[in-house]
């Protein structure tokens, strides 16, 4: 007999018991829909994420730097205290607590996680796992995101675990919320920055000897970031709290923000071209990017000069040599490029006069990438002459008579002298590895290494000859025409255009010149490689794949039936 629908009241007589029922179904119903809300939610991350997640989670790592972490915030909230001593009740010492705190925290956010970015990729493309992943229908993109996101959630839960201690330092005086909020912030970016970084840098190579040194470099380069911040932290908080209420402070915090932001995508983009399939296209994405990066550069630069107290000659100093360092590293990896282009990419090259004109220099190759790199050189050189000379005319009386004048004439002799360097040793290195690669194979590692031996031969040699000769040991001497740094900062301490600087200015650019003009070639016939048309079974295939994500036919506004 089935009694499910009543139940025993007072007295004995039957009640039905719907009521309680349904509460307890209604809180059953609750935990249950959580349940399907988190699957559901588990469901639609990203796959990568989500195993990166679990074995960084349950790896004897994070575990044993996890517990480190714990157990040195629990020994120094009771050491610092005791060393404050009675102190603690009316002295505002919360700064030396929370400095111990900064150091504990530092290690694992720089250092740990990055270098287990660095490793979680690195170690799959040495086991060959990666291969497995490249047939899936994950991107190369969500493989990076996935491994970034993975690093940010081993750095909320380092944070969370020292957050309490945190709000200790406040509770004890002497630091403010907004100095721990920013300090927090700056940690996490340096830490999410130095993970793509890592993710680039095990991206590079596929030999196991070459991911071992570069994992000693890397290592050390987050040693040297992790002594860096350590040393800025202590000099900047013991000393001042961060100046919230200047406005330069802000405005130097969205400079160094807007160029984090670039660089930042440079590097992601960078890491998923390095993942991709080899017939795919790897540069043009990573090229739109750099322009992208000058434009800020320019734009900043650009403001500041329409300020009439603006230093113009030191900042534009400090415009020619950031772009003359960035465009230096970015001429480097696209001279190591592969010279020929797949069909797969011959098939989306422009097609028209104007993209042919514009948009050819955005192609894969080490001819397109030298012309993008000169070309880029030229822009920034005749808008940094066009800043220079539009502040002059439109702030008059801040130019001082004089040396004031000669001083901007210099700086655009030093741009002119950095950019030739640059076009000379660039031009006469895409031609070295160009017949290099004629009889042997060249890697993009070796590509690079042999281009930074050419400009430490070019820089050295001349120094020990230079060094060599006592009668011309404190002074310049035209002997060291081929090193960039040291007749740089020549231009840099001349009073007036001595015999020096004009041979100088007349040599290297024509040596940059003759460099372009052998490259001129090679440029040429990039520019003549046309669109093909597609295979008639690719052309098939994409039309099944527009037609799987077409929307549905429907109407496509409100006026429509």
């Amino acid at each position: 007999m089935d009694m499910s629908g009543v139940g025993l009241g007072v007295g004995g007589e039957t009640a039905p018991a719907t009521v309680p029922a349904s509460r307890s179904f209604s809180a059953g119903n609750l935990w249950v829909d959580l349940e399907r809300a988190l699957v559901w939610l588990g469901d639609r991350l990203n796959p990568i994420l989500v195993k990166e997640t679990r074995q960084a989670l349950k790896s004897r790592q994070f575990v044993i730097t996890f517990t480190l972490v714990l157990v040195l915030a629990w020994v120094w909230s009771i050491f610092g205290v005791a060393l404050i001593g009675p102190d603690i009740y009316y002295a505002a010492r919360g700064l030396d607590m929370f400095l111990g705190y900064y150091v504990i925290l530092a290690v694992p956010l720089l250092v740990v996680v990055p270098f287990g970015a660095f490793r979680s990729l690195a170690s799959e493309r040495e086991d060959g796992t990666y291969e497995l992943l490249s047939i899936t229908t994950l991107r190369p993109r969500q493989v990076v995101s996935g491994k970034l996101g993975s690093a940010v959630l081993q750095m909320l839960v380092y944070l969370s675990a020292v957050s309490p201690c945190l709000a200790f330092t406040y509770m004890l005086r002497g630091i403010d919320a907004p100095t721990i909020l920013y300090v927090i912030c700056c940690f996490f970016l340096a830490s999410l920055g130095a993970s793509v970084v890592g993710l680039v840098v095990a991206t590079l190579t596929h030999e196991k000897h070459w991911q071992i040194v570069l994992s000693v470099l890397f290592l050390f380069a987050l040693a040297m970031l992790l002594w860096m911040g350590l040393m800025m932290g202590f000099a900047g908080l013991a000393n001042m709290a961060p100046p919230f209420q200047s406005r330069e402070f802000w405005i130097f915090n969205a400079v160094l923000l807007t160029a984090y932001a670039s660089y930042f995508a440079l590097f992601y983009f960078a890491s998923a071209a390095q993942l991709t399939f080899a017939s795919d296209n790897r540069s043009t994405t990573l090229r739109r990017v750099m322009v992208a990066q000058q434009a800020l550069l320019i734009g900043w630069v650009g403001w500041y000069f329409l300020q009439e107290d603006a230093e113009y000659t030191q900042v534009g100093v400090f415009y020619f040599v950031l772009a003359a360092v960035h465009w230096s590293a970015m001429g480097l990896f696209m001279n190591a490029e592969l010279g020929e282009l797949s069909l797969r990419v011959k098939r989306q090259l422009p097609q028209s006069f104007l993209g042919r004109t514009f948009f050819t220099w955005f192609n894969p190759g080490p001819a397109t990438g030298y012309m993008f790199t000169v070309t880029n050189l030229a822009a920034a050189l005749l808008i940094g002459g066009g800043l220079l000379l539009g502040h002059s005319l439109a702030f008059p009386g801040s130019i001082a008579t004089g040396r004031m004048g000669l001083s901007t004439a210099i700086i655009m002799a030093f741009g002119t002298l950095a950019f030739s360097y640059i076009i000379f040793y660039l031009g006469v290195a895409r031609l070295v590895i160009s017949l290099l690669r004629r009889v042997t194979h060249v890697t993009l590692v070796l590509a690079v290494l042999l281009q930074v031996l050419f400009i430490l031969a070019g820089c050295g040699i001349p120094l020990s000859i230079h060094l060599m000769m006592p009668d011309l040991r404190n002074s310049y001497s035209l002997i060291e025409i081929s090193n960039p740094i040291y007749s740089l900062s020549e231009m840099m301490h001349v009073r007036d255009f001595t015999a020096d600087v004009v041979v100088l200015l007349i040599v290297v650019p024509l040596a940059a010149m003759a460099a372009f003009l052998m490259n001129v070639p090679g440029i040429v016939f990039a520019v003549r490689q046309v669109r093909i048309a597609k295979p008639k079974r690719v052309a098939e295939e994409d039309a099944e794949i527009a037609a799987l994500h077409a929307p549905p036919p429907g109407p496509s506004s409100p006026f429509d039936e």
